[in-house]
């Protein structure tokens, strides 16, 4: 009898339930399946070098909001590295311009975390067959783009504000307090502090609330 090739994924997650949602939807597949997974964005670059891996990767699922660096450059480092290798986005973000900055960086499929596990086991599937998986939430975007050659990353965040500073301020308009979004995005306090007078200063306001509306009119948090 033939032996079975040998299915490797490199996940770059540090959220528990994430983590155990891939087990669970990898577990169900008939071939035999190796999680190489890393929480930060360094650990799984790190796991691209020579001989750290022991077969060759079948897939990377990438998470958006890590906590050393932006999912968007591992995806682009990975995507230079390995230009044949599907990426899959698993992340919170849906923003239109966290969404195209992640296919423009080399992503082949876009995932949200709420997305159900047959859903990402349906994907996984799809992108590993040449497909370009998108979860409904985020298929208006493609028509948006198709429609209108001016929608573009650039135009919508005009403002630059950063991935880290659009997580921020989405869990400031959720409700969150300073405090949380320090537990949330493990960082210090004084960082938050920080990125907030950075979100004011590149978004032209002087409170907490005319930055997220303002935010929310150009697209960079759910409104």
């Amino acid at each position: 009898m033939a032996k079975k090739t040998m299915n490797s994924v490199l996940l770059a997650e540090d959220d528990p339930a994430s983590i155990d949602q891939l087990e669970r939807v990898i577990a169900r597949f008939p071939e035999p399946w190796q999680i190489h997974s890393a929480q930060t964005g360094g650990g799984a670059l790190a796991l691209l070098k020579p001989r750290s891996l022991s077969c060759p990767l079948t897939l990377a699922v990438i998470d958006i909001g890590l906590p050393d660096m932006s999912g968007i450059d591992v995806i682009a480092q990975v995507h230079k590295k390995l230009p044949r290798l599907p990426i899959l986005v698993s992340s919170n973000f849906q923003t239109e311009a966290t969404f195209l900055e992640a296919i423009r960086a080399g992503a082949h499929g876009y995932l949200l975390k709420s997305d159900a596990d047959t859903a990402m086991g349906y994907a996984i599937e799809r992108v590993l067959g040449g497909e370009f998986p998108v979860s409904p939430a985020l298929a208006r975007y493609l028509f948006k783009l198709a429609g209108s050659p001016a929608a573009s990353p650039e135009r919508s965040n005009a403002f630059k504000l950063s991935l880290r500073e659009q997580e921020l301020l989405q869990i400031i308009a959720n409700g969150g307090s300073y405090s949380n979004c320090a537990e949330k995005m493990h960082i210090a306090l004084s960082t938050v502090q920080t990125h907030v007078r950075n979100i004011y200063r590149k978004l032209e306001v002087r409170n907490g609330r005319q930055a997220i509306n303002k935010a929310k009119s150009a697209g960079l948090i759910k409104t």
